[in-house]
């Protein structure tokens, strides 16, 4: 007799743009394994589109929505969630605590690889700590909106009174003034027991997932260093050419930084802060796996700076000309009780000709990966780098490795107990077929 052949899972993509559209596409092409249900969407063009038509497939009878209510109210198994990394500022973490305690798993490729770990918007931090922060953080592009940054503009000012005025009286008014100023304009990012009550609630699971955070120093890395009979330190450098990156990503490569004067960019530009959201998280994955240390005995430093391109290029709607920045050098050193423990680098550049080389970088001028893991009986290296003769910019193939891990970890999550899930490396086996 057959065995009973296991029912699709039931999928709502939550943001179909570049990740989520692909995810989408996939999903609806893989019917054996997946019935999506709903979508949604967030440009009012798209709603009541029928969501195969979205993403260039014949029509399927399911219409994406804008409504939030409408998709809570959804039967699903799972959400793929795959906002944009600037909705990270802007409250998204409240839309998946709706989530989960609906009772639906989230897998995201956005977020949550490490809720637990705190950062500079953490809900744990001070409002004038967070304003601190905003207070230097340097916006270039599109990544807020006219009237978000207006918005921004009164935090700042209000933090200039506070340095202005340093006496301690005046300091509880401000915190909370200051708070219901954060709440509407820059939510602070949720913590981990809030998501773990949201799981409970909703018995259901949590995961983030994708190339990187993700496959690379979750699953690769860490798989390394089980080969090790201690670990010291891990330096992990992952380098990029960002001239095929769509502009609806982060809202265009200006955004980023690219093509700006190089004094725009520093430790303290949007994305450096935006970026800290991810690392931070790798690097509390690496101290629990290894070290079994939580979040309250590590600290993660920043340190991003431009080069300047050498070349001209053009890549989606910006323009990148010599000497303005061509390449961005991301830094993120995890220290566990003041130990340095691991490296995250991550070096950015558009086009081959702006590469940021170096001894201790790929040789392709492409990009890639390099892993070295120092501890005893000595050193692990890993290098990963396409062929500069064969490569094309072609952003897609990263994209479809984030989208594989999501869509694949989609049946253990909806398996798993309830609560936020980090990755299992424990040895699973099966019987060889003869």
């Amino acid at each position: 007799m057959s065995a009973t052949k296991p029912r699709p899972h039931r999928l709502i993509i939550w943001s179909p743009g570049d990740m989520g559209g692909r995810a989408l596409r996939t999903a609806l092409l893989n019917p054996d394994k997946f019935q999506v249900v709903g979508v949604k969407v967030f440009s009012p063009h798209k709603h009541g589109k029928d969501i195969g038509e979205l993403v260039g497939l014949p029509p399927v009878g399911v219409k994406a929505t804008t409504s939030k209510a409408e998709i809570l109210a959804l039967d699903a198994d799972c959400v793929v969630h795959t906002p944009t990394t600037p909705s990270l500022l802007k409250g998204s973490d409240h839309d998946v605590l709706d989530l989960l305690a609906s009772g639906k798993n989230v897998v995201s490729g956005a977020s949550h690889h490490n809720p637990s770990m705190h950062n500079w918007l953490s809900e744990s931090q001070s409002a004038l700590s967070v304003l601190r922060t905003v207070g230097k953080m340097k916006v270039t592009g599109n990544i807020f909106k006219p009237q978000e940054k207006q918005a921004l503009g009164a935090l700042r000012r209000i933090m200039q009174a506070v340095d202005s005025k340093p006496g301690q009286l005046l300091h509880p008014l401000l915190e909370k003034t200051s708070t219901r100023l954060l709440e509407k304009v820059l939510p602070r990012r949720v913590s981990g027991e809030r998501f773990q009550q949201a799981c409970l609630k909703g018995n259901s699971s949590l995961f983030g997932t994708g190339l990187h955070p993700g496959i690379m120093v979750e699953q690769v890395v860490l798989r390394l260093a089980s080969l090790m009979e201690e670990v010291q330190q891990i330096h992990f450098l992952e380098v990029g050419d960002l001239s095929a990156a769509p502009d609806g990503m982060w809202g265009g490569l200006s955004s980023l930084g690219f093509g700006c004067e190089l004094h725009e960019v520093d430790s303290n530009h949007a994305i450096a802060l935006m970026q800290h959201f991810y690392f931070n998280d790798v690097l509390g994955n690496v101290a629990h796996a290894l070290y079994g240390a939580g979040p309250e005995r590590i600290r993660v430093e920043r340190h991003v700076y431009p080069s300047a391109a050498r070349v001209e290029v053009k890549a989606g709607g910006t323009v990148i000309k010599p000497g303005t920045v061509g390449a961005i050098h991301m830094t993120y050193r995890g220290y566990l009780d003041g130990r340095l423990f691991m490296t995250n680098e991550e070096c950015w550049h558009v086009g081959g000709g702006n590469a940021h080389l170096g001894p201790d970088h790929p040789d392709s001028l492409a990009g890639g990966h390099i892993i070295t893991i120092d501890g005893k009986p000595g050193r692990i290296t890993f290098r990963s780098e396409p062929d500069d003769d064969s490569f094309a910019a072609d952003w897609s193939a990263v994209t479809d490795i984030s989208v594989n891990a999501i869509l694949s970890s989609v049946p253990g999550v909806c398996a798993a107990p309830a609560g936020v899930l980090i990755p299992d490396l424990t040895p699973r086996y099966q019987l060889e077929e003869a």
